[in-house]
């Protein structure tokens, strides 16, 4: 599991699963995001990879990427959450 740290990451919780790194840097590295913060990571039952998105209210966009056996709740405070969803949808 790789951690990701510093930046816009939140230093309480630095671990991504292996399914959401590659879409969470992406996401990250866009000029409308301001902070990321990775949420738990649950297991789960194998299924296909998939992102689900719920909008929290002003500028953060809540991200639930499941993996083949496992979710991970990441948070995204953005300025264009379209953009986002874009990004995190297109890395995946």
């Amino acid at each position: 599991m790789p951690n990701l740290a510093g930046g816009k990451y939140a230093p309480s919780h630095s671990s991504v699963t292996m399914t959401a790194a590659r879409p969470v840097k992406a996401a990250a590295n866009l000029d409308c995001v301001s902070k990321v913060i990775l949420g738990m990571i649950t297991p789960i039952g194998n299924g296909p990879t998939s992102v689900k998105f719920l909008d929290e209210g002003p500028g953060c966009l809540l991200a639930k990427i499941r993996g083949h056996r496992s979710i991970q709740e990441i948070r995204f405070y953005t300025s264009d959450k379209e953009a986002v969803k874009a990004k995190l949808t297109a890395a995946l």
